[in-house]
C-alpha cells in the first residue's frame, strides 16, 4: 500500500511518481501525486473514468490534453479538470521534464494499479507497449475493476478480461496489487 511522501519510478521510461495524499489518509476521497514525466513520453492511452475525476495542474514544462477531441496545453500554473465519463489523454511533448500534480477524486485502488504497473517495470515485466503478461494485467484490472477503461478493446471485452480472466489469473497465483519495492 502506499505511503505518503513514498516515490515509484519507472526504470525503463525514467518517470516517477511522489503520493502527496493516499487513499488512506484521505478515506478514499482523493489520490493526490506528483508526476515527473519525460519528454517525448506518450503517456496513458485514451482512457476514462466511470465514477473518478482527474485533475491536473502543471508545475514545470507542458501537459498536453486531449479531451473529448479537443487538443488542450497546459503551462506552468495551469489547471483543468476531466469529469467522471470523459475520454482524455496526457502526455509530455513537450522538450523538457513534465512536472505536475494529478488528483483522482475518489481515490478508489488507483494507487494499487500505478504501484503494480511501476513494480512491474522494476522488475522487468512490461513489453515495448508498457504492458505486462495478459493474465498478469487481467489480475490487476479484477483488483481495480471498473475504476478505467481505455478506447479498445471494446468495453464489453475489458469487462471480461477483468471479471473472468481476471479471476482466473488470480486462481492461477496472479497478483491482483504488486506492491513497489519498499512501499510496505
Amino acid at each position: 500500500m502506499a505511503h505518503t511522501n513514498q516515490i515509484i519510478e519507472s526504470k525503463t521510461y525514467g518517470d516517477k511518481a511522489k503520493f502527496l495524499v493516499t487513499a488512506a489518509d484521505s478515506k478514499g476521497a482523493l489520490l493526490k501525486a506528483q508526476v515527473w514525466i519525460q519528454p517525448g513520453a506518450a503517456g496513458p492511452p485514451e482512457h476514462y473514468h466511470p465514477i473518478q475525476s482527474e485533475s491536473f495542474e502543471v508545475v514545470k514544462g507542458q501537459l498536453n490534453l486531449t479531451h473529448k477531441g479537443k487538443q488542450l496545453v497546459l503551462l506552468p500554473g495551469e489547471k483543468f479538470t476531466v469529469e467522471p465519463n470523459v475520454l482524455h489523454k496526457w502526455s509530455n511533448a513537450g522538450t523538457e521534464e513534465l512536472v505536475a500534480i494529478v488528483e483522482l477524486r475518489p481515490a478508489l485502488k488507483t494507487e494499487y494499479f500505478l504501484e503494480s504497473m511501476y513494480a512491474l517495470d522494476q522488475q522487468g515485466k512490461l513489453d515495448k507497449k508498457g504492458l505486462p503478461n495478459p493474465l498478469q494485467f487481467a489480475a490487476i484490472l479484477h483488483e481495480c475493476y471498473g475504476e478505467l477503461f481505455v478506447i479498445s478493446p471494446p468495453i464489453f471485452v475489458q469487462k471480461i478480461m477483468a471479471k473472468v480472466v481476471g479471476r482466473l489469473a488470480k486462481w492461477l497465483g496472479f497478483r491482483g496489487h504488486i506492491p513497489f519495492p519498499g512501499l510496505n
